[in-house]
């Protein structure tokens, strides 16, 4: 086990509840907090790719956290340096923030933005009125949030990338199964970071090499579990396998909403998200960054050309399909658990790693897990990619240890309450 899965089990070995059944509802009610499930909403009806879903979402947090913060004034900001007019209503400003980001992002989607905004402004007393202090938080949250849009609208995530195929060599990767298709978002690996310096900042250390025994244990342990018809694969790792594969960065956030203590101000809920999503996003940065250096192939490939890797440790299978088609882009490391890492590193730390957390998603309604911890879901959403046949173990295991580096950089770093010595903001 690595330092990182050590790290993160900690003192949560108590055995996790397995629920399977309707997801409950959260019992919270305030504007943040709406808005996060919009924009959860928005991303998985317009962002299928889990891997693109973080810029969108730390966007969106982003400005709803210094549109709080620019009033409210607890942290240090996290891009617009200024603080809101006299007067201005905190709750107004997160909705407005919220409200043009989304519109900005996702414009067809716009009827559904402006049914939401209605009904913010009529829970907050005097909204419907127009009062002055709701009129100048509306006009300071567009503010900021036209501010992050223009900043973000250059990060090369629309830039047009050279489509990448792989190659033929041993271990290089290629599409699955036929190697025919390119591989997707290649611009994110050149993409502006949100918090990190830049992309390869936190980017693992190499794979093992193919002729080697960690790479062989690798294939081996995946070609046993990982497969369709796996004899060593529980019913329930197939389910948690499942699970975890329909469960987006999205689906993060609402995990999210459902621990998130009631007594928490309207400025930490928006720090909470801002740092979570901020988190994911420079975390798949990071994750795809690294794809890209490495190329690694997939172990559909992997076990299926095992005799082209000159290690004798590994036998081909020709027929060997994994229990789940793996997603079109490289193998190393994980972005599933750079970014589930992040996210779940964030939550510990401001929550306290032994919070429960389910973990739930529309894309595979029948089960749902409750972790005793935040980092016992880091870590089995790892076995889970394995379980799944889609990841080596070096892989999940590199992608969990870099996405919480790259967010206990950002903890360290940002949005820390004012008078404190982090190294950015003001």
């Amino acid at each position: 086990m690595s330092a990182t899965r050590v790290k993160f089990v900690g003192a949560a070995l108590c055995a996790a509840a397995v629920v399977i059944g309707v997801s409950a509802t959260s019992a919270r009610a305030d504007v943040v907090s709406d808005w996060n499930e919009v924009a959860e909403k928005a991303v998985k009806t317009a962002v299928p790719s889990p891997v693109a879903q973080g810029r969108p979402l730390a966007i969106v947090s982003a400005s709803v956290f210094d549109a709080v913060n620019g009033i409210e004034r607890t942290y240090r900001p996290y891009f617009v340096r200024e603080w809101a007019p006299g007067g201005a209503r905190a709750e107004a400003a997160a909705a407005q923030a919220a409200y043009t980001a989304l519109v900005g992002l996702f414009p067809a989607q716009k009827p559904a933005f402006d049914a939401q905004m209605e009904r913010s402004m009529a829970q907050i007393p005097g909204g419907m009125g127009n009062s002055q202090s709701i009129l100048r938080g509306r006009q300071w949250g567009a503010q900021v949030a036209a501010r992050i849009l223009e900043w973000r609208g250059g990060d090369g995530f629309d830039a047009t990338v050279p489509p990448y195929f792989g190659g033929g060599a041993p271990g290089v990767w290629r599409s699955v199964p036929n190697g025919d298709l390119p591989a997707v978002v290649p611009q994110m690996a050149v993409m502006v970071p949100f918090a990190m310096r830049r992309a390869d900042q936190f980017r693992p250390a190499p794979p093992p090499s193919l002729s080697g025994p960690a790479y062989a244990a690798g294939v081996n342990e995946v070609k046993a579990v990982g497969r369709a018809d796996s004899a060593t694969r529980t019913v329930e790792q197939t389910h948690i396998a499942q699970l975890w594969h329909a469960c987006d960065m999205a689906d993060l956030n609402r995990a999210a909403r459902e621990v998130v203590p009631a007594v928490y101000s309207l400025s930490e809920r928006a720090r909470l998200f801002a740092l979570m999503n901020v988190a994911i996003a420079d975390a798949l940065i990071m994750g795809v960054d690294g794809k890209y250096a490495y190329n690694l192939w997939r172990p559909h490939h992997g076990v299926r050309l095992a005799g082209t890797d000159g290690n004798p440790l590994t036998e081909p299978d020709a027929a060997w399909s994994a229990l789940i088609v793996a997603p079109r882009h490289q193998e190393y490391p994980s972005t599933h658990s750079c970014g589930t890492g992040a996210a779940m590193r964030v939550l510990g730390a401001l929550l306290g790693d032994s919070t429960p957390i389910t973990i739930a998603s529309p894309g595979y309604p029948a089960f749902r897990k409750t972790y005793a911890s935040f980092g016992e879901a880091a870590v089995e959403l790892g076995e889970a990619r394995i379980w799944a046949g889609v990841h080596y173990r070096f892989s999940t295991d590199a992608g969990l240890d870099a996405g919480t580096r790259v967010a206990d950089f950002l903890l360290e770093s940002f949005l820390t309450p004012r008078g404190s010595h982090g190294r950015h903001g003001n």
